[in-house]
């Protein structure tokens, strides 16, 4: 009789479980979409985060998700099997050795990035999770718990992401978008869809309006209309982009001052709306 082997359902809910967190959410740092960085002339700009560099790894992705969601103190580490590893990202589901190569492939993409780091662990490889923003100038930063502050801003991911099946229903633009959004930490928001706006965060524009639709199809996201902004690249230096709502699961980040906003707005204090860019604080 053959032996039973876990399910990938299974082995990733293993793994959810295992972390122990209370309320099935796990931060990321907003870093991992978009960085600080200089421009050509030395000025503060925003630069696209390390996310970009995984568009064409979905199975990192994966697994640097789950290591995100499992790891919760100490060290920030995690030492699990190559076989379980590979059945929860989807890359290998055989009980065999060959496991430990499909996986260490990725591992080693995202030690490159500088995501995350590997050490032995007795006949096990222990990952630890480093910051989220990568590699910096041949530079890695040990992990540390965000704190919401103004340069240490960060939003939350549920883990209904596995549990509702969307790491299989979503390809890599609508998963990209996807974390995009939820970065913006609005109620109603926007999302670059011209070139320049795309490539700051590490995306082409049709990959961008890909995404976009991809949510949509799915419900996950909603027009709520358009907002006028300004651009000065446009001869009237100024345009009309779509505004969006992500739906539930994913509308669980709103910044303090988007929450102030709100219960403001509720009082009949401002007027509805308002600007859709705001800056964000630290996160409820």
């Amino acid at each position: 009789m053959a032996e039973r082997v876990m399910t990938r359902d299974e082995s990733i809910e293993y793994l959810l479980r295992r972390s122990q967190r209370r309320d099935d959410l796990f931060p990321i740092r907003q870093q991992f979409i978009r960085s600080r960085v200089q421009s050509q002339h030395g000025e503060p700009t925003t630069g696209p985060g390390p996310l970009s560099k995984l568009l064409r790894a979905p199975h990192a992705l994966e697994l640097l998700l789950l290591v995100y969601a499992v790891t919760t103190s100490a060290d920030f580490g995690v030492t699990e099997r190559s076989q379980l590893w590979g059945r929860a990202a989807g890359i290998y589901m055989l009980p065999d050795q060959g496991a430990s190569v499909a996986v260490s492939r990725q591992w080693h993409h995202l030690e490159k990035l500088g995501l995350i780091e590997r050490r032995q662990d007795s006949h096990l490889k222990r990952i630890v999770k480093l910051r989220e923003c990568g590699r910096v100038g041949g530079l890695t930063l040990p992990y540390t718990a965000p704190t919401g502050a103004k340069n240490d801003v960060y939003f939350r991911v549920p883990f209904a992401y596995w549990r509702d099946g969307w790491h299989e229903k979503l390809g890599m633009p609508g998963k990209a978008v996807l974390l995009a959004a939820m970065s913006r930490r609005r109620e109603i928001f926007t999302l670059p869809q011209d070139t320049r706006g795309a490539q700051a965060l590490g995306l082409r524009r049709h990959t961008m309006a890909r995404g976009i639709e991809e949510l949509l199809d799915h419900k996950l996201l909603v027009r709520t209309g358009t907002n006028e902004v300004v651009n000065a690249r446009t001869m009237r230096g100024f345009e009309w982009v779509h505004t969006y709502q992500l739906a539930a699961p994913f509308d669980v980040n709103l910044s303090n001052s988007e929450i102030e906003r709100l219960r403001t707005e509720q009082l009949g204090l401002v007027p509805l709306g308002g600007d859709a860019d705001g800056q964000a604080g630290q996160p409820g």
